[in-house]
């Protein structure tokens, strides 16, 4: 199936997931919280300015954003409208508050317009996730942030080491290299900083696993044959049969902040 196709998928995904996802991504809800916690420093630093949301899901970043910055306008933006409908029921219709319906992978100004241009868990979703912050941050004003949390590609060694001992491909989706993404938004103008850790879950069983990406909205394979069915009973089997008890899911986070220097 073309990835255009799939992509558009992901969305109705997402749309269709949206209770589950508010109720179950615990590993998202963390990293929104702590992502927050890393903003709280830059606070004050920030130009004049709106703040703008990349990838709203259900509210997780929203809900904090809007006591972080109570006298700023607000916009949140998410692919999948359900999404978009839901955080705009948690948080309320202020008149500083936009929500809107948009693709993160597309430009939404000619000339630098955001103080603060804030995304937790998206960038994974995006062809070329190091392209599209290096646009988000020519939407930026100078002296403003990039703040972005996403699991990069050293998540899921679990996964890949089961598969890779059956002779299996791993079908996870490809997720952001993190040199990759610091040297491409360090080129001129720009201070970036960034912090990886490792968030784990657990799980009774391998499958109870891939249905909570399936449950969430986050279980499309992008690219790649996926696996038949034999092929996912085996790994499943294989997996719940090298493990003890629960078996242990985890996730590489990285957050990065990209300051535009005023001289940028």
């Amino acid at each position: 199936m073309p990835e255009e196709i799939l992509r558009d998928q992901v969305k109705t995904d997402f749309d269709t997931s949206v209770r589950a996802y508010h109720e179950q991504a615990e590993v998202q809800k963390n990293v929104a919280k702590r992502l927050i916690a890393s903003l709280k420093p830059w606070k004050e630093t920030l130009p004049p300015g709106p703040v703008i949301e990349f990838g709203c899901g259900t509210g997780f970043v929203s809900r904090q954003l809007t006591d972080l910055f109570p006298d700023r306008n607000l916009i949140f933006t998410d692919a999948a409208p359900a999404m978009v409908n839901f955080t705009r029921d948690q948080i309320g219709a202020e008149p500083r508050n936009t929500f809107d319906i948009l693709d993160a992978e597309t430009l939404l100004a000619d000339e630098p317009t955001y103080a603060l241009v804030i995304s937790s868990f998206a960038a994974q979703w995006f062809r070329d996730p190091a392209y599209t912050l290096g646009q988000w941050l020519e939407v930026i004003k100078p002296g403003g942030l990039l703040l972005a949390a996403f699991p990069g590609s050293e998540s899921f060694p679990e996964w890949k080491q089961h598969a890779q001992s059956l002779g299996l491909p791993f079908t996870g989706n490809t997720l952001p290299d993190t040199e990759e993404m610091v040297i491409k938004l360090s080129s001129g103008g720009t201070q970036v900083d960034y912090y990886e850790d490792t968030i784990t879950q657990h799980f009774e069983s391998a499958a109870d696993f891939f249905g909570h990406l399936k449950t969430i909205g986050a279980g499309k394979q992008l690219k790649g044959r996926p696996l038949s069915p034999k092929e996912m009973r085996l790994l499943i089997d294989h997996w719940n049969g090298q493990t003890e008890g629960s078996i242990t899911v985890s996730y590489h986070i990285v957050f990065l902040a990209v300051k535009k220097n005023f001289t940028g």
